[in-house]
């Protein structure tokens, strides 16, 4: 392509523009493949974890839910606005009973504007691991989540070393893997609105809208006020900790990879010592014991109208009803078939799109240029390691970008007709001294 736009490009200025766009297009299609290799690797290790996973061993899936925003049955304006959030996290534990998958939903409600860090995380999952080991204290846990800070921090992988009853730490793509969570959330919301609809109102972490509208509540809910005292900030911290994605807590320290099961890890010894983290629990929903995941049943041939589909792209899996649906979700195990010719119209379009630039006269003049080519020695043209995260550099802007952006500024200051980012920054790609 950059080719075309040399020789076909009369302006230099313009070729330079055109390059530039190209160059990102190319790269963005190339961070895509390398998100999507990411995505199949992380997610065998969530497939790995449920197939070898013991009775005496527990999976759970961490993410924190949008702040609920406080809502009552009728409400007056003045209530409407400059509302403050009621956060939650949510836990999601799975465990194996007679060879059959069962789950149990732990909702934090915090009932402060508590800071969503990794102090409170560790408080929150040492809380869950807590209760689930009240009924067998030699239960083993495995942790997913997603790559916030407040998950992935020395702090938070000192606190579970320190616990000894964590095994693995497996974190997913951006994006991906975290649908028990995200699902549970929904019905949650959905049981609160439902109360709402019921003349009450809920505007406090103390208002049980979930006990109180769902018929078979299947979570562990607790309203929780202040943790014990943050420690101060530590010092020593695990180097290059957000490269890694995957970790194992052995004896002698953290093992942690930055794709799963690929080569022997980086063993992180000398681990320092975090206190332990108390949760100030003020209501607790009581003993709730996990419960079984139905699943597949098998489906006659006659009733294939009736049958539901995975809503995962490429699966292949069909089920009876919305519920085995939503249970099979929950373990994000999908069966794949990849069709090369679909018949989806996006697919078609694209196909079509192809075949007319491969027929443009413009490609039919390189074709014949004498131009040279090399042929491949080798059976992959890809460098080991070409899907791994990149590490982000931040560039500074020079002074004459520092003046330009300052000059749009005061402009739009003194003028009170604020500039767009957007046009900005597309101006800035054409501007000159």
């Amino acid at each position: 392509m950059t080719k075309i736009v040399t020789n076909t490009t009369e302006h230099e200025d313009a070729a330079n523009d055109m390059r530039f766009k190209i160059n990102q297009a190319a790269q963005g299609i190339i961070n895509l493949k390398k998100h999507l290799v990411r995505c199949q690797i992380q997610d065998q290790a969530k497939n790995d974890t449920f197939e070898q996973m013991k009775e005496n061993e527990v999976f759970i899936v961490c993410d924190w839910a949008m702040k609920f925003l406080p809502r009552k049955f009728r409400e007056d304006q003045c209530d409407w606005f400059a509302k403050r959030g009621i956060p939650w996290h949510l836990s999601i534990a799975f465990k194996k009973i007679d060879n059959s998958l069962h789950s149990l939903g732990f909702i934090h409600i915090l009932s402060n504007q508590t800071s969503q860090d990794s102090h409170t995380n560790s408080g929150i999952i040492q809380d869950v691991i807590t209760s689930i080991q009240d009924d067998n204290q030699n239960t083993q846990f495995h942790l997913w989540s997603d790559n916030a800070a407040c998950y992935k921090s020395s702090e938070m992988m000192a606190h579970l070393f320190n616990l000894g009853s964590v095994q693995t730490y497996n974190f997913c793509e951006v994006q991906n893997g975290k649908g028990p969570c995200d699902r549970t959330a929904a019905t949650v919301k959905s049981a609160i609105r439902r109360d709402i609809n019921q003349r009450d109102d809920v505007v406090t972490a103390n208002h049980k809208a979930i006990e109180k509208s769902m018929k078979n509540v299947r979570y562990r809910i607790k309203v929780v006020d202040n943790m014990t005292a943050k420690p101060k900030n530590v010092d020593r911290v695990i180097p290059s900790i957000s490269t890694y994605s995957n970790f194992t807590f052995e004896r002698n320290g953290i093992r942690g990879w930055k794709a799963y099961n690929i080569g022997q890890g980086c063993l992180i010894s000398n681990i320092f010592t975090v206190e332990s983290i108390k949760l100030q629990v003020i209501e607790d929903s009581g003993h709730i014991n996990f419960h079984k995941v139905k699943q597949k049943i098998n489906v006659p041939e006659t009733d294939s109208e009736d049958v539901v589909i995975c809503s995962t792209e490429a699966c292949t899996k069909t089920f009876a009803s919305n519920e085995e649906l939503t249970n099979h979700l929950y373990s994000d195990k999908c069966t794949l078939v990849f069709d090369q010719k679909s018949s989806c119209s996006s697919d078609i379009s694209k196909v079509k799109y192809l075949e007319k630039v491969a027929e443009s006269s413009v490609n039919k003049q390189l074709m014949i240029m004498s131009s040279a080519t090399k042929l491949s020695t080798s059976d992959s043209e890809l460098d080991m390691g070409w899907a791994l995260k990149d590490e982000r550099k931040n560039k500074r802007f020079n002074k004459n970008q520092t003046d330009y952006l300052n000059e749009k500024f005061n402009k739009g200051q003194k003028s009170g007709r604020k500039e767009d980012p957007y046009s900005v920054s597309e101006a800035m790609l054409i501007g000159k001294n």
